[in-house]
């Protein structure tokens, strides 16, 4: 065999093209080396194929470049620079030294041809690569993954007839299998032939009486080519058999789908819920159709939660399942069911940290601190070095008042906190719940140790100098605080409310009042704002005007 296919192999390597090294020209290639130019050549060889071993591809393909000096036409070094150029992603060197390789070995080399045609494929070249599994295919027909091969690089190439005519012949060769017959339906669609498309899955099924799964491809195939009626006989053909068949029951739900059905639609896509044999993450991927739908159709969020409610019945072990429960739950405003759903996955896998942000989240939306304390106080048992959570924890202390336990935590927290961003949120904690609990030196020397960190932050800036203009210290630093963050953001109105309050305490009524003013304006159901603005007024003599506001919060 191999004497009738050395000329196929001459004829395939010159149809090929190789861009480096012109024509092919066969013949025995004597060794020309003298008896110490090999022993040295062998030498060489040795250690450079040692250090390649090793991983040292540098050093390797130095030796076998000087082993190439003595032996100029050694394919085997060929290869082997080749090889190292494929492994450090030199994938067009790679093509230079797999062309020489083929074109020095005296005969057909099939590890040289295959390194050739991986090389070819990696720099884009697909047709060639195609070529070269082709001529493998030739050398040694029996070798099936060659046709699969060659047939996804001509796919690749976009060469779908050649792709074809390779895949006809492997099934004349081997007969049909799934991946095969998945393959020729595809690109019998992509050339137009739709009823030879449906004919490769008859066969597949044909050649598989027993296998159920593979009758639910070919009703695939009818519905990809609109013969609906023939899908649907042929889902319900499987369900006679085996009634609970989720994915025949999902083809029923597109094919209703598609006739406008919804109500049977619907029917069949719970019942393939409803299959365990049906894999979670694709009962999630139809899950993630509804959500777009969710606020605004009471049908979609009834349907959806109907899903989610098989999905945690039948998948009951997995986090996941009541992870999406959870998101379907909170998309429908049901919070304290997502928040059960998503301890119940904690309890599943508690090192899952995704899981606990969720649940974070949840209680944020809900503003719900109590839970957030208790929550990101469980996860810290977990992730004791998350400085986020200490973050979370000591907030929600703060807004429950609990200062001390605020600055605690937030203190436990800058012993593990590297980021800036995380040291200035959980600083700015033990600033503020310091000085709500009266610790106002401490309050002021961390929102001194605050503003060498952050120089222009404008929050710190704002809250620093409204703590100092409420205490009336230091009332000139405070107005150029908040003036710098007047400077970074003009517009909020929180700000121009600080600075109406620090002119007021420094005595400034007049100026006080239009800054003040200002905040009132935009926010006047503020009672603070609303407050400051009323006591200005009062201490212009406009004391009536500032009774009547601040009469609005008794």
């Amino acid at each position: 065999m191999k004497k009738a296919s050395f000329y196929l192999t001459a004829v395939l390597l010159a149809a090929i093209t190789f861009t480096s090294c012109g024509g092919r020209k066969k013949a025995v290639v004597k060794d020309t080396l003298t008896f110490n130019q090999r022993a040295q050549f062998d030498e060489i060889y040795f250690k450079a194929s040692k250090q390649k071993v090793l991983g040292n591809y540098i050093e390797a393909a130095k030796h076998f470049a000087d082993a190439l000096k003595i032996d100029p036409n050694s394919h085997a070094v060929m290869y082997q620079l080749a090889n190292i150029n494929m492994a450090v992603s030199g994938f067009h060197d790679a093509v230079y030294w797999s062309e020489k390789a083929m074109l020095a070995s005296p005969g057909f080399n099939y590890w040289y041809a295959g390194q050739l045609a991986q090389a070819y494929s990696k720099v884009g070249q697909f047709e060639k690569s195609a070529k070269v599994f082709e001529l493998m295919i030739a050398e040694d027909p029996d070798r099936s993954m060659n046709y699969q091969e060659a047939s996804k690089q001509y796919i690749n190439a976009k060469l779908y007839k050649k792709s074809y005519d390779v895949l006809t012949n492997y099934v004349k060769r081997f007969g049909i299998d799934e991946d095969v017959a998945r393959l020729l339906e595809g690109l019998s669609f992509q050339l137009g032939k739709n009823k030879e498309a449906i004919s490769w899955m008859q066969k597949l099924v044909d050649s598989n009486p027993g296998e159920i799964r593979y009758k639910g491809l070919l009703a695939e195939t009818y519905g990809r080519n609109n013969q609906l009626d023939k899908a649907k006989d042929l889902y319900n053909e499987i369900l006679i058999s085996n009634p609970d068949n989720g994915y025949a029951h999902f083809g029923l739900s597109d094919i209703y789908k598609k006739e406008k059905q919804e109500d049977s639609s619907f029917y069949h896509l719970e019942r393939g819920f409803n299959d365990a044999n049906v894999p979670l993450s694709l009962k999630m991927k139809v899950i993630g159709s509804f959500f777009p739908y969710m606020r605004s159709s009471e049908s979609m969020r009834s349907k959806a939660l109907s899903l989610a409610e098989i999905i945690v019945e039948v998948h009951n072990t997995e986090e996941k399942a009541y992870l999406l429960y959870a998101d379907v739950l909170h998309a429908s405003g049901k919070y304290k069911e997502a928040r059960q759903s998503l301890l119940r996955a904690i309890e599943i896998n508690p090192a899952e940290i995704a899981i606990w942000q969720k649940l974070l989240s949840i209680d944020d939306d809900q503003k719900d601190y109590p839970s957030i304390i208790s929550d990101s106080k469980m996860a810290m048992e977990y992730f004791p070095n998350q400085p986020f959570l200490y973050i979370i924890n000591s907030f929600a202390h703060f807004m429950s008042e609990n200062y001390n336990e605020a600055i605690a935590s937030a203190e436990e927290g800058m012993e593990i906190a590297l980021l800036p961003t995380d040291k200035i949120d959980l600083m700015t904690t033990i600033g503020d719940a310091s000085y709500s609990s009266g610790q106002y030196e401490k309050c002021f020397e961390t929102y001194d140790e605050l503003l060498e960190i952050a120089p222009k932050n404008a929050g710190i800036l704002n809250n620093y100098a409204y703590y100092l203009s409420e205490q009336k210290l230091r009332l000139s630093e405070a107005l150029e605080m908040i003036n710098k963050a007047l400077g970074i953001e003009p517009n909020e109105v929180i700000y121009i409310d600080t600075k109406g309050w620090v002119l007021y305490q420094l005595g400034d009524y007049e100026n006080a009042l239009i800054e003040l003013q200002k905040a009132y304006d935009q926010m006047a159901d503020d009672e603070e704002v609303a407050n400051h603005y009323a006591d200005c007024l009062i201490k212009l003599g406009r004391a009536e005007e500032g009774k009547k506001i601040k009469d609005k919060f008794l």
